[in-house]
């Protein structure tokens, strides 16, 4: 086998992932001939694609010394770079590509990632970046993510809406790739719609249950329904109050005279009441959460240090409005303290959630912390390698 061959078939391998056959015939290439740019090319690949970076960039280098063309081992070293988490030597990277070649759509691709992210936001580029290559390629989804990450990323909600359909659009093109699922999730989220933000994190765990950026967002959009049904409740505890007061038979006082009260069946038919209410919203619940994540959202009510507190007040509130319908005090004098506790408890309860979300947020840990992570499988550069 000529080292030509063993280059190409080194390739092809590295492309199928096998990386362990790759590694012997890109070696048996170099043996047969050390000076072959290509082959050197082909093994940055073959490091990058493993993790190894310094590897990677140490061959290219040797490539580029050897005459690789410049937009060849520019592409595979922005690459690299980017997924290496060098973002300031990946822009330079892709600046000095795109001098060679003006549209390198992963350079657009990329250089509107790394531009846009929290951290290093440098906005009216990113977003040229962005739309340049969605301009260029409007069928590659990647080119969608990064100009929705880049609309999103600042701005609130202005931001997310405006990048709501770029990221419809890039699960539309490939919605078997979780990333593109967990960042239309993560916008729903900011837009306050956590049922549907829910449905993409379940359908981009589904796809890799090990995408940590979506087991995260699951507690967040959970937290957003479990805010809307605890408000609910709150209102039923305080109609609850009302209730109980109007319900309770009356003792003689200064004023007026003794009253038998509402009787047994109008307590009754309040319990009734307030037991149908908790009802609709725990079915509610059940149903916005889709099944395949039922367990980790059963584990975020239980035991998230933000969604716990808000799902125990809410229960809590749930419970005191029965009692209130329920017991027949005379005055309802048992009515006040109940009110207090279950404020106070609520209050108690929104006020930690509160805290612990502003906590997160300063740990750089909030639902967009690691939504633009670089993908497992790294977009092919535009310039197929010489192999």
């Amino acid at each position: 086998m000529t080292a030509g061959e063993a280059r190409r078939r080194a390739g092809l391998l590295v492309d199928a992932r096998q990386y362990d056959l790759a590694r012997p015939e890109i070696a048996r290439a170099l043996a047969e001939d050390p000076e072959d740019a290509a082959a050197f090319h082909v093994l940055a690949l073959l490091e990058q694609r493993v993790g190894h970076h310094d590897d990677a960039l140490a061959a290219l280098d040797r490539a580029a010394a050897l005459g690789l063309p410049p937009t060849s081992h520019l592409a595979t070293r922005l690459n690299t770079l980017y997924h290496a988490r060098r973002f300031p030597e990946a822009v330079a990277a892709g600046e000095d590509l795109l001098r060679h070649d003006p549209q390198h759509v992963l350079a657009h691709i990329l250089l509107a990632q790394m531009l846009g992210s929290e951290g290093r936001a440098d906005y009216p580029r990113a977003r040229a970046h962005g739309e340049y290559a969605v301009t260029l390629a409007p069928e590659n989804d990647h080119a969608h993510y990064a100009l929705g990450q880049v609309l999103a990323s600042t701005h609130g909600r202005r931001g997310a809406r405006e990048a709501l359909p770029r990221l419809q659009e890039a699960v539309r093109l490939k919605p078997d790739d979780p990333a593109n699922l967990n960042a239309l999730g993560v916008v729903d989220l900011t837009l306050g719609r956590s049922r549907r933000a829910l449905r993409s994190f379940a359908d981009a765990l589904a796809l890799d249950p090990t995408l940590e950026p979506a087991a995260f967002n699951v507690p967040l959009a959970m937290l957003g329904l479990v805010r809307r049904a605890g408000l609910v409740l709150t209102l039923l505890f305080l109609a609850s109050t009302v209730a109980g007061v109007a319900l309770a038979p009356r003792l003689p006082t200064s004023g007026a005279g003794a009253s038998a009260g509402a009787g047994a069946l109008a307590h009754a038919l309040a319990v009734v009441v307030v037991l149908a209410v908790v009802g609709v919203v725990l079915a509610r619940l059940h149903r916005a959460v889709p099944r395949a994540i039922r367990p980790a959202a059963a584990r975020a009510w239980r035991r998230d240090p933000v969604v716990a507190p808000l799902t125990v007040s809410s229960a809590l509130t749930a419970v005191l409005g029965v009692v209130m319908v329920a017991l027949p005090v005379p005055n309802g004098v048992h009515v006040p303290p109940l009110l207090v506790l279950g404020l106070v408890v609520r209050v108690v309860a929104v006020l930690l959630s509160r805290a612990r979300t502003a906590r997160y947020g300063r740990e750089r840990r909030t639902e967009r912390s690691e939504l633009w992570r670089p993908r497992e499988r790294p977009p092919r550069p535009d310039v197929t390698p010489s192999w």
